[in-house]
C-alpha cells in the first residue's frame, strides 16, 4: 500500500484539497479490489492509515459512536469525513449558488450538469423532487420555460429531456430560411456559369 504513493490527510486542505484526495484514494482502492488485493469491507480500515495526527484522532472518536456495520461502511466515512472537513462557509456558498443558479447563456446540458452538481450541497431540496422540479424550471431561460411547462413531468430529469427538444428544434433551420439559401444558392451557381463563360470570341474567316 505504502507504494502506491498515497498522500497522507493532514486535516487542513480545504474542500478541493478534501475532494481530490478521497477521489484519488477511491479510484486506487477500486482498482486493488478489482485485482482481489483489497475487499469493500476493508477499505475505511485502510485509509485509516493515511490519516494525519489530526484526522486520525477525530476518526478514532467517530468510531466510538458507530456500530460495526457503520465502522466498515465506505460511505459513512465519506459522508463524515466530508462534514467534518469541508469548511462550512464553502457549503453555504455553494447553497447559494444552487438556489441563484440560471440557466443564462448555457445551453441546457450545461445548465442541467451544474445545477445537478450544486444540487449535493443543499440535501433537503434533493429529498423533494416536486421542489427539484420548481427551482429547475425557475432556472430556465422564460420563452423555453413557458413552451415546456404544456406538457407534463413528474421531475426535472424529465423537463431537462423537454428542454433538449426545444433546444434541437430552435437550433434548425426554419422553412423559409432553408427555402431562402436554396435561392440564392441558386443565384450563386447561376452567376458563377455566367462568369465561367467569359467574353465570347469571334471566328475570323480571313
Amino acid at each position: 500500500m505504502y507504494n502506491l504513493k498515497l498522500d497522507k490527510f493532514k486535516g487542513h486542505e480545504g474542500y478541493e484539497g478534501v475532494k481530490r484526495w478521497l477521489e484519488h484514494i477511491e479510484k486506487t482502492f477500486r482498482v486493488l479490489q478489482s485485482q482481489g488485493n483489497l475487499p469493500f469491507e476493508r477499505w475505511v480500515e485502510t485509509t485509516s492509515w493515511f490519516l494525519g495526527k489530526e484526522s486520525a484522532s477525530w476518526w478514532e472518536q467517530e468510531v466510538c459512536h458507530l456500530t460495526p456495520e457503520e465502522r466498515a461502511d465506505w460511505e459513512v466515512f465519506k459522508q463524515l469525513f466530508r462534514k467534518r472537513f469541508v469548511p462550512p462557509q464553502y457549503i453555504d456558498r455553494k447553497k447559494q449558488e444552487f438556489t441563484e443558479l440560471k440557466q443564462g447563456k448555457l445551453t441546457v446540458n450545461e445548465y442541467y450538469r451544474r445545477f445537478t452538481d450544486l444540487s449535493r450541497y443543499h440535501p433537503e431540496v434533493v429529498a423533494n423532487p416536486v421542489e427539484m422540479l420548481c427551482r429547475f424550471r425557475l432556472g430556465t431561460k422564460k420563452k423555453w420555460r413557458s413552451m415546456a411547462t404544456t406538457t407534463p413531468c413528474d421531475s426535472y430529469q424529465e423537463f431537462y429531456e423537454i428542454l433538449l427538444r426545444i433546444e434541437d428544434s430552435e437550433d434548425m433551420p426554419s422553412e423559409s430560411e432553408e427555402e431562402g439559401k436554396d435561392d440564392n444558392q441558386r443565384k450563386d451557381d447561376k452567376g458563377k456559369g455566367q462568369a465561367s463563360q467569359g467574353p465570347r470570341k469571334t471566328q475570323s474567316f480571313k
